[in-house]
């Protein structure tokens, strides 16, 4: 695979999650996914009256992980842990173009997410 086609990917998930979670928006409150259109898309996970909708909240979690994805592919760091900035497999982001993390530093955020930490 190319980073043309990690790109492509990554542009294709940005619009599915994006179409998707405006139309979660729109069949709780139309006004609110009006005001969403009026923001630009990069901007919808950070409107303050989203976070006020229990039932967006894994939906916003999508859009922040595609919204950082595509920043970094902005930035020329696509592709590179977040944490310690080793490359990524591309087998793993052709699975998952979100992906932010290798593996281990990946295990050692969802321990700190989840309170359990090893020493």
């Amino acid at each position: 695979m190319t980073n043309k086609q990690l790109a492509a990917r990554l542009r294709a998930q940005a619009r599915q999650r994006r179409r998707a979670f405006l139309d979660a928006v729109r069949a709780l409150d139309t006004s609110l996914a009006d005001d969403l259109l009026a923001l630009p898309a990069d901007e919808w996970a950070d409107l303050p009256a989203l976070h006020a909708s229990p039932q967006l909240q894994a939906q916003i979690k999508l859009l922040k992980r595609v919204d950082a994805a595509l920043c970094q592919w902005r930035l020329g760091l696509y592709g590179l842990c977040s944490d310690c900035e080793a490359p990524l497999p591309p087998e793993l982001l052709w699975q998952d173009p979100c992906r932010q993390r290798c593996a281990p530093c990946e295990e050692k955020y969802n321990k700190a997410q989840h309170g359990v930490w090893e020493l």
